[in-house]
């Protein structure tokens, strides 16, 4: 992959104005099984600096050891293989209590969040060893209880979904779903609103991340109030520049 003195991917779709980085920019980019996702924005305002795009682990590992240091900071999260919630300091065995629930997993790691809860988790082992993936889980979690606000919440990338419901200042239900059409993805919003016994006519769905009009159609049938705007072809990552 060259780079030179042009330390943007190739694939870069540039934005008309912008023509270049300096120390006031944001690296974003979400690890996946099979490469990343990758959004440059800006600090200031978290505005896009060009389309969303996508890179294998080779050229992102050489891209990133010979450019993060220009940028103002570089945010790396990882879509976890396995994740789950316990009170803090509850898990005294691994095996006990994680073995059960990912009988495939092992080496699990394990990330306190300010709200008296623990995420056991897995990363994709193809995930480059030599760089630090924060689990999108965290993220999302700490993100939304900030927040406060009673709600059911989605975070969609590609076929991931991740949905919390968020009520009484606690995370209630904090699940992902791999959908692959908009009739799944409308009936996982609904199942989650069930089993967490929030009410649809009170409780708001805020959707991050890609847009899915087929699938808000389909809810809003259902669901009083549905948010989407923070649900744009960029949103996925910039709405993680917290």
């Amino acid at each position: 992959m060259e780079t030179g003195n042009n330390f943007t991917p190739p694939e870069w779709i540039f934005f008309p104005e912008v023509d270049s980085f300096s120390k006031n920019q944001v690296v974003l980019v979400i690890g996946k099984s099979d490469g990343v996702d990758f959004l440059i924005c800006n600090e200031s305002d978290n505005r896009p600096l060009g389309s969303v795009i996508s890179l294998d682990f080779h050229d992102f590992k050489t891209w990133y050891d010979e450019n993060y240091s220009k940028f103002s900071k570089c945010l790396l999260f990882g879509e976890e293989v396995f994740g789950a919630w316990y009170p803090e300091g509850w898990v005294s065995n691994d095996l006990d209590w994680i073995k059960p629930l990912d009988p495939d997993g092992g080496n699990w790691n394990s990330l306190k969040i300010d709200f008296g809860i623990e995420l056991y988790f897995r990363l994709p082992s193809e995930l480059p060893n030599t760089i630090d993936f924060y689990p999108m889980m965290a993220l999302n979690a700490n993100r939304w209880l900030k927040n406060g606000k009673e709600s059911v919440r989605v975070h969609k990338n590609g076929n991931r979904m991740e949905i919390a419901v968020i009520k009484k200042n606690k995370l209630d239900i904090h699940t992902v779903f791999d959908v692959k059409t908009s009739s799944e993805a409308a009936y996982n919003c609904l199942l989650v609103y069930d089993q967490s016994g929030v009410h649809t006519e009170h409780t708001p769905l805020i959707w991050e991340g890609q847009m899915d009009e087929i699938a808000w159609k389909k809810l809003r049938s259902f669901i009083k109030r549905i948010d989407t705007s923070s649900s744009h072809p960029w949103s996925a990552l910039s709405v993680l520049n917290t």
